[in-house]
Order: C-alpha cells, then sequence, then structure tokens
C-alpha cells in the first residue's frame, strides 16, 4: 500500500518480501520508500528491521526518515553509491573508513544481542546530508533477534540466511545460531574483498599477502565461529595494529600487558621463531591473565604457531621446541580450569599433532602427565583431539612405554590397552 501523499517514481528492487521505490514524499523532497508485501509475516519482520535501525541510529546507521504504525513501509534518504559500486581493490586508509562505520553502526545491536545477518557491499551506502558525507550500513530486514527471542518462521533452518560469500558459514545451516561473530566474519570478508578485489565464495575468503594483515584476515574469517574476533571493535584494533610500523618485542608487550597485541604477534607465521623462544616464559598466571584479556586470541594465537610449527621447524633448535610444547600444557591447564572445553580441544589437536609430527618425546611424557589426572570432560575433549589430530598411535606408543600407576585416567588406560 502506498502511503498517503508519497508518489513513485522509479522502482529500484522488487523480492518476495518488499519492493523499493525511488518516491517522492508529501513536502515533493526525494526519499526511497520500502513497502512490505501484504502478509502478516512481512510485517513482523518490517517490525523488526525498523526496531533494529531505531535502536542502532547514528551517523552511520541508514536513518529511518518515515514510517507507519503497522509498519507496512519506512522510507529513507537516496544514498548517493553503494560499496560494491566502489573500484576494488581499494586503499586502506577507505578500506579503514568502512570497517569503522561497519563497527560503529553495529555496536548497538549488537551490545543487545542481535546480529545483522547480511553485511555486503550492497548493503553500505555512501550518505551525503546535513550531518556530512559518510558510509551507512543499511537493510536490517533479517537481524537476528536475542537468543531465546528469535522467531522460527522469520529463520530458515538448513538453508542459507544472508547472501552467499559474504554470510558466514554457520548462516548455511541454522541461522539461529548465529551470533555477533557471524558479523565479523562478514566484515571481514568484506575487507578481503577490498584489498583484493576478489569476491568471496562459500568457505573461501581470498588473504593478503602481507603477513601481518593476513593473520588478521584468517582470524576473523575462520569458519569457526568461536577462533573469530568477538567483537567487531577488536577485530577493527586488529586491523590498525597490523599495519602501525612497531618495534615493540613480544616481551614489551607481555610486560606491558598488551594481550590483545600478544595475541596479533604470536599469530604471525613470521614470528614463530620469537614465539617459540618467549612464550616459555610465561608462566601459568599470565596465561591467565592472558585468557581473561583475551580468550579467543589466546586460543586461536596458539594453535596457529604450534600448526605452523608442525609444518615447518625452520632449523629451531629441539630443546627451544620442547620448551615450546611443553609450554602449551599450561595453556590447557589454564583453559581447562576456566572450563573452556571447545577452545582447550583446539589448542590440543594443534600441540598433540605438533609434537606427533616432530617426535618430541620429552613434551610427549609432560603432556601424558598431565592427561592422567583429568576430570572426565577434559578426558573426552582431549580424546577427540587426538583423533583429530592423527596422533592417537603416537601417543599409544608412549603411554605403553610408561609404568601404570594408580589413579591413572580411564583415557591414558585406553591409550595403553588400546
Amino acid at each position: 500500500m502506498i502511503p498517503d501523499g508519497y508518489e513513485l517514481d522509479n522502482q529500484i528492487s522488487s523480492t518476495q518480501s518488499a519492493q523499493v521505490w525511488l518516491a517522492r514524499n508529501p513536502s515533493g523532497s526525494s526519499i526511497v520508500l520500502k513497502l512490505a508485501a501484504n502478509n502478516s509475516r512481512v510485517e513482523r519482520r518490517f517490525k523488526r528491521e525498523i526496531g533494529a535501525m531505531q535502536l542502532a541510529a547514528g551517523p552511520h546507521v541508514m536513518p529511518v526518515l518515515d514510517c507507519d504504525d503497522s509498519y507496512s513501509w519506512y522510507s529513507m534518504p537516496v544514498a548517493a553509491r553503494t560499496l560494491y559500486d566502489t573500484g576494488v581493490p581499494t586503499a586502506f586508509e577507505e578500506c579503514l573508513l568502512v570497517l569503522n562505520a561497519i563497527t560503529v553502526a553495529l555496536n548497538p545491536i549488537h551490545a543487545k544481542g542481535q546480529v545483522h545477518r547480511d553485511l555486503k557491499p550492497q548493503n553500505i551506502l555512501w550518505l551525503e546530508d546535513e550531518v556530512g558525507a559518510r558510509w551507512v550500513v543499511a537493510d536490517f530486514g533479517i537481524v537476528r533477534n536475542p537468543a531465546g527471542l528469535t522467531t522460527e518462521q522469520l529463520t530458515r533452518i538448513n538453508g542459507l540466511t544472508g547472501t552467499e560469500g559474504w554470510a558466514a558459514p554457520e548462516q548455511h545451516d541454522d541461522a539461529h545460531e548465529s551470533t555477533i561473530t557471524a558479523d565479523v566474519y562478514a566484515a571481514g570478508a568484506i575487507l578481503s574483498w577490498m584489498l583484493t578485489g576478489k569476491r568471496p565464495s562459500f568457505g573461501h575468503v581470498k588473504l593478503v599477502d602481507e603477513p601481518q594483515l593476513r593473520a588478521v584476515l584468517r582470524r576473523a574469517t575462520n569458519a569457526d565461529p568461536a577462533g573469530r574476533y568477538s567483537n567487531l571493535e577488536y577485530f577493527l584494533k586488529a586491523v590498525r595494529d597490523s599495519v602501525i610500523a612497531s618495534t615493540a618485542s613480544l616481551e614489551s608487550l607481555v610486560q606491558a600487558g598488551d594481550w590483545p597485541r600478544v595475541s596479533s604477534y604470536v599469530g604471525q607465521p613470521n614470528r614463530l621463531t620469537r614465539s617459540v623462544d618467549g612464550l616459555p616464559k610465561l608462566q601459568q598466571p599470565q596465561v591467565h591473565d592472558w585468557f581473561h584479556a583475551d580468550r579467543t586470541g589466546l586460543a586461536a594465537a596458539v594453535s596457529d604457531a604450534l600448526d605452523d610449527l608442525a609444518g615447518n621447524t625452520r632449523g629451531l633448535p629441539f630443546d627451544a621446541i620442547d620448551k615450546f610444547l611443553t609450554w602449551g600444557v599450561i595453556v590447557l591447564r589454564v583453559l581447562i580450569n576456566e572450563g573452556e572445553y571447545d577452545a582447550a580441544e583446539r589448542v590440543a589437536t594443534a600441540l598433540f599433532g605438533a609434537t606427533a609430527n616432530i617426535h618430541q618425546f620429552k613434551p610427549a611424557k609432560v603432556i601424558l602427565d598431565w592427561l592422567t589426572g583429568l576430570n572426565k570432560p577434559a578426558q573426552r575433549a582431549m580424546e577427540t583431539a587426538l583423533h583429530t589430530s592423527s596422533s592417537w598411535d603416537f601417543f599409544k606408543q608412549q603411554a605403553s612405554d610408561r609404568w601404570e600407576s594408580k589413579g591413572e585416567s580411564d583415557l591414558v588406560q585406553r591409550l595403553r590397552e588400546d
């Protein structure tokens, strides 16, 4: 239904749920008018969409100029262009402006547990009005409400919710499970596209060549939501930090307690040698501080470093490798003590795999000693890690060479008896 006093000019787009028109409001000004299809389901969606845009209202959100009480339409200003119309690859300074706009725009809804779920270049628009010229985020039509308040009829299960390539992998299955890390994934995909000119596809985002920024993008677009930055602000900070020329050493970052930057430092392949040498100096209380400051970064950085080590020891002294692998048990101890079994499983998979691939027997003994005293949930996570890393046979051999002791965990007994 066309609202009273509005005149339609040209149709911009049309879907089963809505039509978007270039129109004129009652005062004769050009605006964009979005009309809901005539059914109650779409009107519920419009109510949610308008509510999210009003909640997020700010300089980097497309303004809602007018709407009706029944949520069958709303109007917006006319934008100059979309981000998709911008030439790629794009200058890094412009990329930062876009990423900052996305972060500022979505912070209010993220704070309420809502997720945009359809971030893509077509929904990021260049707006010029009395506020000034800037990038704004639009189309909140498939925002997911906070956990427990979602509506099953508005979210498909076993089908993509979002847009292919830009949507996080979990949005292809059950989009009810999407968290704000789905928006982090999309922001990472957008940044990758702007820098490389390569459009992402399902499960594949083109990474840049520069090692530090490559590590940041790899984490942001991790297939596992738990492996990503936990929010857009952390992602934006990591991007900025990755290109700031710095002579900071790992030791100085640790001394300053700048744990997010420690995560970024350790996650860079070109700094593996310094990580192998420096991380074993961290005692359990320091790892505990790291966990509480950047729990996602801790697990991701240590896992990446271990995976990198497993692929190429790069002439590192074996005693340094032994110390690093043994230190990995401290990380596992902290994660298990905090009840972070999924994160512990990821780190253990990398640790067990590296230990087995390099055939480091001293760390294997320390790992088996630690496995001996684990509780049942931790044993299940570690058993999964042993199989995922294909290191079961290696540790089985090490366990068979040990004297059996009282109080040995079921997991170590199974290793010995398998």
